[in-house]
């Protein structure tokens, strides 16, 4: 999400997101806020942790936090791999934002 406004603001960020790990059994996942992308800033306070127990089920994650947005920065929600070796995957069944 790509903030227009005309003046910097903060606003607070309310996610969430239904995923499953398609394999991995065992395997640690962080998802977060970025700012302004792969150059940008992670936001840590809003890490949220999903193991996967069994490829057939759906985790529900939540995340919250607050940021400050000058005209044309932007938020994205990341997901990475902390512990597993090898190929893996996940499917994101949802994500839904908000801003306050």
């Amino acid at each position: 999400m790509t903030y227009l406004g005309k003046k910097t603001r903060t606003f607070q960020i309310n996610a969430s997101l239904s995923v499953r790990g398609n394999s991995g059994t065992g395997d640690y996942y962080a998802f977060f806020i970025r700012k302004n992308g792969s150059g940008g800033t992670s936001l840590i306070e809003t890490n949220t942790l999903m193991r996967v127990n069994n490829t057939s089920d759906i985790s529900s994650n939540s995340i919250s936090g607050t940021v400050e947005l000058a005209p044309n920065d932007y938020i994205e929600i990341w997901g990475q791999r902390l512990v597993g070796s090898g190929t893996t995957s996940i499917t994101v069944f949802s994500l839904n934002v908000n801003l306050k």
